[in-house]
């Protein structure tokens, strides 16, 4: 079972394919910038000494991040290895898998939560009755609403016994209580259809707009070899409670069917921040084939459109069985001059994953820049 679901974890870097850019995202005039990298070295060593070490949380993808109401950050996780390192560097191979799991990071200190036990662990929301080799949920971004943390969930269901027979089946809301990451509720959202066989994945990034009012989500049409950024909103504090609009080509409407594209080639998780005078969408390059690339757009609107793709950074894991993919940003950990950016290292050899327990974890690094303001 634990190499199967690595397997559908790994499906993900399939999905991106050589597309020609659109309108949105082809190149713009030309503009002066300033752009250097380097490795976080305070946050690999934080989570990669816990993961070694602490006999819990051994690694994981997806690595959304959002303040807590105490001053800690909540990580929230997809697909999460837990369990010991071995003192050959590797896992041992019943580490037990779980689909979601949250680190609670307190001022260097982390704490690891997911359901069931500690001696057995299990995924932190599960679809109720559900057999999770069957039907799971992975995690989407996350925001703090009255108190209560909100996390959207994305469901999954095996379509028959190939590695790659799964599919999208719908979104949801998850209210935890920060204090604990006990489950308070799960919250269905309708589906947003598009075509006759897909849906929008939503929860690739959230953005709160302080001066609106709203909170703006972010989803995903996920074609597979193409995929388009979509845009809903709801009243600031209401994601779970208040009806959606979504955004149709400059108008907003209340039926789901409506969403239009708003950007071509992006991956499916990624983030939306104000920098430097300007909305910047930071992801992992899906306009390539498995792509090592890390790029951002750029808007005066957050409904786009966004232009000016430039490359932020080149993943240097990529190579052979290992690809990398959902690149965000984390503006809680940021500056006016820096971008705070995770990225997940996988494997298309399960495998690997268990001989080198460095392989499945997310990497973060430090993205300084000086941009025309309001680009």
């Amino acid at each position: 079972m634990t190499h199967r679901s690595l397997t559908l974890a790994a499906a993900a870097g399939l999905a991106a394919a050589v597309i020609p850019l659109t309108a949105a995202n082809a190149a713009p005039a030309p503009c002066a910038a300033s752009i250097t990298a380097e490795i976080n070295t305070e946050l690999t060593e934080r989570f990669g000494t816990y993961a070694d070490t602490a006999g819990r949380w051994t690694g994981a993808d997806s690595a959304y991040s959002v303040d807590l109401p105490d001053g800690s950050t909540a990580w929230i996780y997809s697909d999460t290895f837990m369990g010991e390192v071995d003192e050959n560097g590797g896992r041992p191979a019943d580490s037990p898998f779980l689909h979601n799991s949250i680190i609670v990071d307190d001022d260097g200190t982390l704490t690891t939560y997911t359901g069931g036990t500690e001696a057995a662990p299990e995924s932190l929301v599960k679809v109720t009755g559900a057999d999770e080799t069957q039907r799971w949920y992975w995690f989407g971004d996350a925001t703090v609403e009255n108190g209560m943390l909100r996390v959207m969930l994305l469901e999954f269901v095996k379509t028959g016994s190939g590695v790659f027979d799964f599919k999208f089946t719908g979104n949801a809301v998850a209210t935890l209580d920060p204090a604990d990451m006990r489950l308070v509720s799960v919250t269905d959202l309708p589906d947003s259809p598009v075509g006759e066989n897909s849906l929008i994945n939503w929860g690739s990034a959230i953005y709160e707009d302080p001066e609106d009012g709203y909170t703006y989500i972010f989803g995903v049409e996920d074609n597979q070899a193409q995929k388009y950024a979509h845009l809903a909103r709801v009243p600031t504090g209401s994601l779970n409670t208040a009806g959606w609009e979504y955004f149709d080509a400059g108008t907003w409407g209340t039926d789901p069917a409506v969403s239009s594209r708003i950007l071509e080639g992006v991956s499916n998780e990624f983030s939306v921040s104000r920098f430097q005078g300007a909305f910047t969408l930071v992801t992992g390059d899906a306009t390539e084939p498995l792509s090592a690339k890390i790029v951002m757009y750029r808007s005066s609107e957050l409904t786009g459109p966004y232009t000016g793709k430039t490359e932020l950074y080149t993943t240097p894991e990529t190579g052979g069985n290992v690809f990398t993919y959902n690149a965000k940003a984390h503006p809680g950990l940021g500056d006016g001059d820096t971008l705070v950016i995770s990225y997940n290292v996988n494997s298309f050899n399960p495998d690997d994953l268990y001989a080198d327990a460095g392989l499945y974890r997310p990497r973060y690094i430090d993205v300084h820049a000086q941009l025309g303001r309001g680009r």
